[in-house]
């Protein structure tokens, strides 16, 4: 169970009245269990029962897939890979910094409590393993490497999100933005654009224009154009959902 399946049984019509704001955002909280089915005021009873028969299915994919991630780090020395991708090795450890935090993994676990999802977004940047440098060139998801294929759903959980965000208190998005660690950085033409690191090798540049009486708030989101030499587009997505959250809670 991914979060596209859910996503396609939501009514996709990013009605902004759930606390996610738009479907994929919300089909990505569903699996999280951080909403509930029925602050969907757009799917009838059978339909929420549909979803929620989904979701509580057996078996758990997120947590088989970090015990294969582990098994597949068990034996990389971390040190080799640490400056590559960013990342202190420490002792039998990798220290990262993820989100404003610096979480320490080790071998077999995470010493720091996270969300599934944050433990699978590390374990795949860790197992990639990239070490190219950034280039400062800038592109948008649907430019990247398989990118075109997951821009809509990447552009409605993120970009829409943000943008939503920014036109109910641009000032509160900012300071939380601030609190990542995002910069201000010059020479784009939007009202705010800023420069964050969810991840060491991956920044974000979030740029962000006012609404006005003719257009609403907006906010489109750039990446380096080595990326995808660090993580899948697929896991990009979903550090571009973390990003969201991280700001929205």
């Amino acid at each position: 169970m991914n979060p596209f399946d859910v996503y396609k049984k939501l009514p996709r019509k990013n009605c902004g009245k759930c606390s996610a704001g738009t479907c994929m955002a919300f089909a990505v909280q569903l699996l999280r269990r951080s909403a509930r089915i029925q602050e969907c005021t757009e799917l009838d009873e059978k339909a929420q029962q549909e979803i929620e028969s989904m979701i509580s299915g057996p078996g758990d994919w997120k947590e088989r897939r970090v015990l294969e991630l582990f098994q597949e780090l068990s034996e990389r020395n971390f040190a080799d890979i640490a400056k590559g991708i960013g990342a202190l090795a420490e002792n039998d450890g990798l220290r990262i910094h993820y989100l404003g935090r610096d979480i320490l993994l080790t071998h077999t676990d995470f010493v720091e409590p996270l969300d599934i999802f944050d433990k699978l977004l590390i374990l795949m940047y860790v197992k990639i393993a990239g070490n190219k440098s950034l280039t400062g060139k800038w592109a948008p998801f649907r430019d990247l490497k398989d990118g075109l294929i997951r821009s809509e759903s990447f552009h409605e959980a993120c970009e829409m999100s943000l943008a939503k965000m920014f036109g109910e208190n641009s000032e509160a998005l900012l300071q939380k933005m601030s609190a990542l660690g995002a910069q201000a950085v010059s020479g784009f033409s939007a009202a705010h654009s800023l420069v964050a690191y969810p991840l060491p090798k991956i920044p974000f540049l979030v740029l962000l224009w006012q609404g006005d009486d003719e257009f609403e708030p907006d906010c489109k989101i750039l990446f380096d154009s080595t990326v995808t030499d660090y993580i899948d587009v697929e896991a990009l997505l979903y550090l571009g959902i973390a990003l969201v959250r991280a700001v929205g809670s």
